[in-house]
Order: C-alpha cells, then sequence, then structure tokens
C-alpha cells in the first residue's frame, strides 16, 4: 500500500460504488484508491435506501480494497474497521461532540445522522477479491429532504464551510490508519473500539424486534456482525432487517 492517496474526481456519476466496480471489470487500481464524486445521480444507503446529497456540499467517495489477509467469514471486521476510520475522522473536526456507531455502521452525533456506509464485496473461491467501500457524509449541506427523519452535517454542529476535498484527504488517511491497523494487529482492537462506540451498548432502549416492540440493551456484535441483545436475560441475535431503533 502507498502512503499517497490516489484519489480520482468525478463531477457526477450514479454512485461512487457503481463507478468503482466498473472500473475494477477493467484494470485493478492501487490498494486505498479512493472515487470522489460531487454529486450521486443515484446514491444508495442501507437496504437499497437513497442518500439525498445536494452537488458538491457533502463527502461522497468510495475507497478500493484487496483485504487478501481476511477471512471472507470475518467480513464484518472491515465494516468495523470503516465506521471506525470514519469515527476517528470526525472526533478530529468534532472533539467536543459525542460521535456513536449505530449498527451495523451509520455514525451519529447525538440522535442524528451525519454519515453512513455501503460495502459491496467480491469473492473468488475463498478469498476476497475486492472490496469496495462507499460512505456519504453530511458537510456542508444545510436543508435536507423531510423523508429523512434525522440527518445532521458538519456546517449544522459547527457553523462553518468546508474544504472538501481536504475533508476527502483526511478521511482516507483515517482510513487507511486503521485498514492497517487491522492488517498488522488483528481484529481485536478493531472489536473492542467497536463496541466502546456502540449506539446503545449497555442501555436499556426500546426496539421493534420482528415487529414487536421489546425493551433490551446492546450487548455488542458477534462475529458474524449480527447485534446481540439482552431482553428479560434472554439473548437475540438480530439481522439487519429484524431490528429497528426506537430512539
Amino acid at each position: 500500500m502507498t502512503s499517497a492517496v490516489k484519489i480520482i474526481k468525478l463531477k457526477e456519476t450514479s454512485s461512487t460504488n457503481a463507478f468503482a466496480k466498473e472500473l475494477l471489470k477493467h484494470e485493478q487500481p492501487v490498494e486505498g484508491t479512493v472515487i470522489q464524486a460531487a454529486y450521486q445521480t443515484a446514491g444508495k444507503g442501507q437496504e437499497s435506501n437513497s442518500w439525498d446529497s445536494d452537488p458538491g456540499e457533502n463527502v461522497l467517495m468510495t475507497m478500493i480494497l484487496y483485504p487478501d489477509f481476511l477471512e471472507i467469514s470475518r467480513q464484518f471486521n472491515l465494516s468495523m474497521t470503516i465506521a471506525l476510520g470514519i469515527s476517528d475522522f470526525l472526533k478530529s473536526l468534532l472533539p467536543a461532540h459525542v460521535i456513536r456507531i449505530k449498527w451495523p455502521n451509520d455514525i451519529y452525533i447525538g440522535d442524528k445522522k451525519i454519515a453512513g456506509i455501503l460495502i459491496n464485496n467480491e469473492v473468488m473461491g475463498t478469498q476476497f477479491k475486492h472490496v469496495i467501500a462507499g460512505m456519504g457524509i453530511n458537510v456542508n449541506q444545510t436543508v435536507f429532504s423531510e423523508e429523512i427523519p434525522n440527518p445532521v452535517s458538519l456546517k449544522l454542529l459547527t457553523g462553518h464551510t468546508n474544504d472538501i476535498d481536504k475533508l476527502v484527504l483526511l478521511l482516507s488517511e483515517n482510513l487507511l490508519t486503521r485498514y492497517e491497523q487491522l492488517r498488522t494487529e488483528g481484529e481485536h482492537i478493531i472489536i473492542q473500539d467497536y463496541h466502546s462506540l456502540l449506539l446503545g451498548m449497555g442501555e436499556w432502549k426500546e426496539y421493534i424486534y420482528l415487529n414487536k416492540k421489546i425493551r433490551a440493551k446492546v450487548t455488542g456484535v458477534n462475529e458474524f456482525g449480527r447485534l446481540m441483545l439482552e431482553t428479560d436475560g434472554d439473548l437475540i441475535e438480530c439481522d439487519l432487517k429484524e431490528i429497528a431503533y426506537k430512539f
């Protein structure tokens, strides 16, 4: 991996993940290559949700990785690593704010969402062929669609307008630092740090589980990336479509 970050800048694309996927059909960019777009015509979030972003106002980017050191069964380690890289980046900009990761990988400031992640993996046999890690971070946008329930941006929090290109470079460096930590030190610190930032960890709160309201507390995430909740002495493991937060 090179120390300098290679950034491909686009004025507009359907999505940076889609651009990266097409690029990888024809070449193998250096690991850590970033696709940055000023605007996405079809940006996506988890579960095919759209990502609302005004042109040129936010960080919209994808990083290409080749984690040949990681077992496919441990792929959630990558999700945790990317979430931590974004959290580190935001901590450097918002030192007075509490940053939390809402499982599996939305980034929250208080009860408002500032960033989202969408990771696409392609495997060959028992190894990763490549990983396309897409992310959107609300930066300078101050007005959002009413369909989005709880957005916030850096500008709404600080009142300052930010240089998007500088932020993309800073974010990329934070992501690669965490990725190198996963590569060289293993998953222990990544898991520990992810749990320390996990929204609802150890706190009794209300959730909707399988369409029923429950009171539970988050106890962690298992090796397969499922959210673990304790409720009335029972431990349940949740997939993404099974659980909804009520706070």
